[in-house]
């Protein structure tokens, strides 16, 4: 998931759902090129978020408006900001002078 381009976090996912899920889910909304569930490197358990890769950028507006309930559970999505403002904000500040 190299680009922000139509990249959309999904917050609070139930372990059992899966990238396949997620996919059949969001496809209502415009065509999902990429789906990650984010998993724990030790265990391969899932982490509780992910992310779903749209073609179409613009359709982010629209999926935003909406509140999602997947796998019966109600899930927290939000357009991630870019990585070098990420970076910038979670960066150590220098407060010597």
């Amino acid at each position: 998931m190299e680009s922000d381009q139509g990249k959309l976090f999904i917050g609070g996912i139930s372990w059992e759902t899966d990238e396949d899920m997620l996919k059949d889910y969001f496809s209502s909304y415009g065509d999902v090129v990429q789906t990650a569930v984010m998993r724990d490197k030790t265990t391969g358990r899932p982490r509780g978020f992910g992310f779903v890769v749209f073609s179409d950028p613009s359709v982010l507006d629209s999926v935003l408006r909406e509140k999602h309930t997947i796998d019966g559970r109600l899930v927290l999505t939000f357009s991630p900001p870019p990585l070098p403002l990420l970076l910038h904000v979670l960066s150590p500040c220098d407060f010597s002078d």
